[in-house]
């Protein structure tokens, strides 16, 4: 039930096995794609803890306000070109062109400067595409597949114009500020003060209003069926909610603050030999896949944190907050912090994506999955004179695949505790309780909860290619097929419609070999447990006259008891990680009206129809 077809057992590493020499007319097209000739940096060779981290909580790193102490912002998405720390072998200084978030008054950057506001508080954002405005047409400067279902602005089917939207993940916000995949936006060309092409759902500006707690968001493109490149371009950055009972921690002592806080993003890539970004596009070994063609993963050989190849960050003896998301496309992390003698240092981990935790949980190793974030507490303390590197174990693709090269993808950063301890700061000690002020997380209650049974499932395209698709599970004896169940495209009817107001327990049932981050849009849920299960897959022909292949899940039956969360998802979550051959089980609150998405966070998925709406009416 759980095996990988070998057919199309194929990541996007799989197609770089021969490469031949760079040649400067035929590497790029004039639309800026990359040819299939092209010579690759080597991450496992790359110089590494060279260069030093960006702290996005710095002051030089926050978004100025449209006038100085205001609530409006304007973030004008444009392109640049920047030198993020990469060298050629002879150690020759390498730009890269890359897109960013700016402003009025400040250039763009990758990743996005942070947001930090209240509780409470509302603000305004507008987000400007500026990619190709006025007479300069810009294109596409990674391949583009057009085969997708995409965004397509004015059914062009080329490489310009550029859509862009920006979803602020982990936002409880409507529809209309959401940033959903139909609501992208291209540049206004012809200056007339619109944009030349907009999706459905495009509306500005945004507005915030932030009625939750304090939290790790983060803002990303989610252009339909573009964000992988989009994102991979640079569109990501960090959104911190802050309030009362963070302020009550902090200010005692019970959790490191600025400027002992440190935002992480990791994100992984690959370059070639110029310092141009790189994204695999073919596949030679199924020849029935377009000359440009999307593949089922990405997997980089360079790891990146806060846009920087390897960075070092030196630190105190003392204790560390690092607030983590991994911005990556496809990649899993188990991160480890690890001693220059092999030893690991344990750590704790405070909170979840939305919020602090009850207690703090210790740990050894953490999994962080796309578009997941972990609230981490780290003491350095005692280890004055030595470095500490961060380290990756976990395979390719998520938890089978190959393991991860030690020399590129298995190093992430280093810690030199280099810096003398300020003596006027008092060191952190945790405390029982984190939530002093909003008092403890409800408990989960199940009791008379309806079920939802959702779908994972690996199918194959038009094309022969590996697709990933979502959709439900009958909930009638013996599970059996019928047209209201099994797989959907993205716009295929919408088959998840909630009453506002509602709770319902969610099960997602994973018949693929790998590990799948789903995210809920808007909502706040919690993690019950996850159960072993079997079944029979059913193919389901799909599209027209019946060219992609899905599959419908029969005869389920559990396999032994179920397996509680991990102490660690123990909070408020947005995305979690649905492992293979299990049912995984969400406790989640419809608490918006409108229209919103759900769907696998590995972007090469999402990107290829392993996305569905949702409707709370």
């Amino acid at each position: 039930m759980i095996s990988r077809r070998s057919i199309l057992k194929r990541g996007a590493v799989a197609s770089l096995g021969a490469t031949t020499s760079l040649s400067t007319a035929n590497a790029q097209t004039a639309a800026g794609q990359v040819t299939t000739g092209t010579q690759l940096l080597q991450g496992g060779s790359h110089p590494k803890f060279v260069q030093p981290l960006p702290n996005p909580n710095a002051p030089l790193n926050a978004f100025a306000a449209t006038t100085p102490g205001g609530s409006s912002y304007t973030l004008l998405l444009r392109e640049f070109v920047s030198q993020i720390g990469l060298v050629s072998p002879a150690g020759n200084k390498l730009s890269t062109v890359l897109w960013g978030y700016g402003t009025p008054t400040q250039s763009p950057t990758s990743p996005g400067r942070s947001f930090s506001v209240r509780s409470g508080s509302k603000i305004t954002v507008s987000y400007v595409n500026q990619l190709g405005a006025g007479p300069r047409q810009l294109g596409y400067r990674l391949p583009l597949d057009t085969t997708l279902m995409w965004a397509n602005p004015g059914n062009l089917g080329g490489l310009a114009p550029v859509p862009l939207v920006a979803h602020r993940h982990g936002g409880d916000q409507p529809t209309i500020t959401d940033g959903l995949p139909d609501a992208w936006t291209t540049a206004d060309r012809n200056l007339d003060g619109q944009p030349d092409y907009a999706g459905r759902l495009w509306s500005t500006p945004y507005t915030y209003q932030h009625q939750q707690e304090a939290g790790h968001l983060w803002y990303h493109d989610h252009a339909l069926g573009v964000t992988r490149l989009n994102v991979f371009m640079g569109l990501a950055g960090h959104y911190f909610i802050r309030d009362a009972n963070e302020d009550w921690l902090l200010q005692r002592n019970r959790l490191p603050a600025s400027p002992y806080e440190v935002p992480l993003v990791i994100q992984d890539r690959m370059f070639d030999s110029t310092g141009r970004l790189f994204y695999p596009s073919t596949d030679p070994l199924n020849p029935s896949a377009p000359r440009t063609t999307h593949l089922p993963e990405f997997f980089g050989d360079f790891i990146l944190v806060n846009g920087v190849p390897w960075p070092q960050h030196a630190v105190e003896p003392r204790a560390y907050r690092l607030r983590v998301l991994n911005g990556s496309d496809s990649r899993f992390y188990d991160l480890q912090f690890r001693r220059a003698d092999g030893n690991t240092l344990a750590f704790h981990q405070v909170g979840t994506e939305l919020g602090l935790m009850n207690a703090p949980v210790p740990l050894t190793h953490l999994v962080l999955a796309p578009g997941e974030r972990a609230d981490l507490v780290v003491s350095f303390r005692g280890l004055a004179g030595q470095r500490i590197t961060l380290v990756n174990t976990a395979p390719t693709p998520f938890p089978f695949g190959a393991p991860v090269d030690p020399a590129s993808a298995g190093q992430i950063m280093a810690f030199p505790v280099s810096l003398a301890l300020d003596t006027q700061r008092p060191h952190t000690t945790l405390p029982a309780s984190l939530r002093p002020v909003l008092g403890p997380l409800p408990a989960l209650v199940t009791a008379g909860v309806p079920v939802r049974k959702l779908l994972l499932v690996e199918g194959v395209d038009p094309y022969n290619r590996l697709q990933t698709l979502l959709g439900t599970v009958n909930p009638a004896a013996g599970n059996p097929t019928s047209p209201a169940h099994g797989t959907f495209f993205y716009s295929d009817p919408v088959t998840e419609r909630m009453a506002l107001g509602s709770t319902e327990l969610w099960e997602f049932h994973n018949t693929t070999v790998d590990a799948h981050p789903i995210h809920l849009h808007q909502t706040a849920f919690r993690v019950l447990n996850r159960q072993a299960f079997d079944g029979v897959v059913v193919p389901k022909p799909m599209g027209a006259g019946g060219s992609t292949v899905g599959g419908w899940l029969t005869g389920v039956t559990t396999l032994g008891p179920a397996r509680p969360a991990e102490p660690n998802e123990a909070g408020r979550k947005d995305t979690v990680v649905a492992y293979p051959g299990e049912i995984t089980r969400i406790l989640v609150r419809f608490d918006r009206p409108g229209e919103y998405v759900w769907h696998c966070h590995i972007l090469s998925h999402e990107d290829h129809e392993m996305m569905r709406r949702f409707v709370v009416a």
